[in-house]
């Protein structure tokens, strides 16, 4: 379809006698919406580049998914948030489909952590639990008998948050690949071929990341290839891309994989219980990190906070944890696809960690930042709850972006509410490996009177937002 006839269909679609007008009561054509349509269809058809900020009350969800869906091409879209994914799944895209009268292959597709395991929820149940759990486990595990997605969003009476999941989702570092006896059965595996077969597929920023990471890894990819990507919410992209392209260890990571191999040692080899015992030498040394982090600020750059010796002791005892451990599995690898996988996690995290603790300077420091010149990455610390994590964060993504989007001639498409500073892109532009790139940019204010119509209030004396009395000052500050 050329740009002319896309910018024409766009019209008719959203036009006040258009499609959506006919079928959706209330719809009501906005010109910032009609011009932002026009725009994207412009950019789908010639595979540009285009940023359009897009105030609130503009409708940019239909403004970008009306042409995506008369397009003809295979689109990604990609919001910022997993309820934003959903949402867009569960009502607006259905909408707008059944008004075009769109005979368009549409699938969800999220992160594993999002999936029921079938093997992880097998082991499971295997293994020693507390009444409440082993409860949790059976409804879950009623549920996967039935479930075609294994979305752990559509467990019923199974909060998203409760620790159960952690057991039993699917996780790159457990997942066995072929070797799995449920490989046919896998949720991840079947919502992947979905994709594949779909000519629109709703994922979301981490994911999205996820997959360019692992493609500048050389390791595979998570999504299929696309005609045309679509980025909601893309004010968020700079800071989600530190976190992909960056490296990170956390106490929670480690403590699976304590358990795992606990789990794995009696399924894979029952007349072993030395490993056990390493694996409880890894968590007692995880609990002493954890302590000593205690002496130090909630969260900092990790090369001045190692000058503590208990800090730097703790951190080193991990290490050597994880070097026993990996020495231990490595030799039982053979045993089982389980016992293999645990080797390999204990190895690649053992690598990771040696690179984000070690002393500046170090061989292991300068491993990680790669040798090739470029800015060394920031090494920090955090406190998080009962853990921690250890990071190291690039500077700058846009090198990695730009080169992202150079192996993939297509249509861009990144919208938000909020991308200019002032009237200019530059700075968001810069971030994103843009600014020497030939981009059309669109600013397009809201149609909201919000001068007549809005007041802002800012409540005096209230407690910082992560503070866990915030919320009942909001309320009494709202009532």
């Amino acid at each position: 379809m050329s740009a002319a006839a896309a910018r024409e269909a766009v019209r008719a679609a959203l036009g006040a006698d258009g499609a959506l007008a006919r079928a959706l009561p209330g719809f009501r054509p906005r010109a910032p919406q009609l011009a932002m349509a026009e725009a994207v269809a412009e950019a789908l058809a010639s595979d540009a580049t285009l940023v359009v900020e897009a105030g609130t009350g503009t409708g940019k969800t239909f403004a970008y998914l009306v042409p995506a869906l008369l397009s003809g091409r295979k689109v990604v879209v990609s919001t910022g948030t997993r309820n934003l994914q959903d949402q867009l799944h569960r009502d607006d895209l259905p909408r707008v489909r059944a008004a075009l009268g769109a005979g368009v292959r549409v699938a969800l597709l999220k992160g594993r952590a999002n999936y029921l395991c079938l093997h992880r929820l097998e082991r499971a149940r295997g293994e020693a639990a507390t009444a409440r759990r082993a409860g949790v486990l059976e409804r879950v595990a009623r549920w996967a008998a039935g479930t075609r997605t294994g979305d752990i969003a559509a467990c019923p009476g199974v909060a998203e948050d409760d620790a159960v999941w952690s057991r039993v989702t699917s996780t790159a570092e457990s997942c066995l690949g072929a070797e799995c006896a449920h490989f046919d059965a896998c949720f991840v595996m079947r919502a992947r071929r979905a994709a594949q077969e779909a000519d629109l597929v709703i994922v979301n920023h981490h994911l999205l990341l996820a997959d360019v990471a692992l493609r500048q890894a050389g390791h595979g990819e998570l999504l299929p290839e696309a005609d045309a990507y679509v980025l909601d919410e893309a004010h968020q992209l700079p800071a989600v891309a530190t976190r992909f392209f960056g490296t990170v260890v956390t106490a929670r990571q480690l403590q699976e994989l304590a358990r795992d191999v606990r789990q794995e040692q009696l399924a894979e080899a029952p007349e072993m219980p030395a490993l056990r015992g390493e694996a409880d030498a890894l968590e007692q040394a995880l609990r002493r990190l954890r302590l000593a982090l205690e002496a130090l600020p909630e969260r900092g750059p990790w090369p001045p906070a190692r000058q503590a010796a208990a800090a730097r002791e703790a951190a080193a005892g991990v290490e050597a944890a994880l070097g026993a451990l990996g020495a231990a599995l490595d030799a039982v690898a053979e045993r089982g696809p389980g016992l293999a996988a645990c080797a390999r996690r204990a190895l690649a995290h053992g690598a990771a960690w040696g690179s984000l603790t070690a002393e500046e300077g170090s061989e292991s420091e300068d491993a990680a930042e790669g040798g090739g010149g470029e800015a060394a990455p920031v090494r920090w610390y955090e406190r998080t709850g009962a853990g921690f994590s250890f990071h190291a964060t690039p500077l700058d993504v846009a090198p990695v972006m730009r080169a992202w989007r150079a192996e993939r001639a297509r249509a861009w498409v990144l919208t938000s509410a909020t991308l200019a500073v002032g009237e200019r892109f530059d700075h968001f532009l810069e971030r994103m490996g843009l600014a020497d790139e030939e981009v059309r940019t669109l600013r397009l204010e809201s149609p909201f009177d919000y001068a007549a119509n809005a007041l802002l209030y800012l409540p005096p004396g209230m407690p910082d937002p992560n503070r866990p009395e915030y919320t009942e000052a909001v309320v009494r500050a709202a009532l």
